[in-house]
C-alpha cells in the first residue's frame, strides 16, 4: 500500500477537505503537478482547474478550484484557493448558464477591459466546472 499523508482544502468560508490521501493533482500556473508522501517542500500558485485526489481508501475525488497557492510538506499538503467545488456539488445547469454568460460578453464589443477580463475568468471557471461534473458523471 502506499504511504499516505494529509490534505486539506481551505476556501476563505473555511476547511472545504480534509483527509489521508495517497496522491494529488493540481492545476499549477506553470502546468499540472502530481505530489506524493515525502515530496520535497514547496510553495506553488494555481490557476483555475481541476484538483484530482486519491483518497487512502482508494476512492477518488474531483474539485474545480479556482487561484491560489500550495504548501506542499514531507507530510502534509495545503491548498489554499478561491473557489473549490466537489464534482458531486456542481450544478450543471448553472454552470452552463454562466459558461453562455461569459461567452456572450465577449462577443460584445461595448464591454470594458476590465469586463472582459471577468468575462474570461469567469469562462474559464464555469468550463472547469463543466469538465469536473461530467468526470464524475461518466465514472458512475
Amino acid at each position: 500500500m502506499e504511504k499516505s499523508f494529509e490534505m486539506e482544502i481551505v476556501t476563505p468560508l473555511g476547511v472545504l477537505f480534509k483527509s489521508k490521501i495517497n496522491h494529488v493533482r493540481l492545476p499549477g500556473v506553470e502546468g499540472y503537478f502530481g505530489v506524493l508522501a515525502g515530496h520535497e517542500p514547496f510553495v506553488t500558485s494555481l490557476k483555475t482547474g481541476e484538483a484530482k485526489v486519491d483518497l487512502e481508501s482508494g476512492e477518488t475525488k474531483y474539485f474545480a478550484v479556482t487561484g491560489g497557492i500550495a504548501e506542499i510538506l514531507p507530510e502534509k499538503i495545503t491548498v489554499l484557493v478561491e473557489t473549490a467545488e466537489e464534482a458531486h456539488e456542481i450544478d450543471l445547469e448553472s454552470a452552463y448558464a454562466a459558461k453562455d454568460k461569459a461567452a456572450h460578453t465577449l462577443m460584445t464589443e461595448q464591454e470594458s477591459k476590465l469586463e472582459i477580463e471577468r468575462a474570461k475568468k469567469s469562462l474559464e471557471h464555469a468550463i472547469t466546472r463543466i469538465r469536473v461534473a461530467e468526470r464524475l458523471q461518466s465514472r458512475q
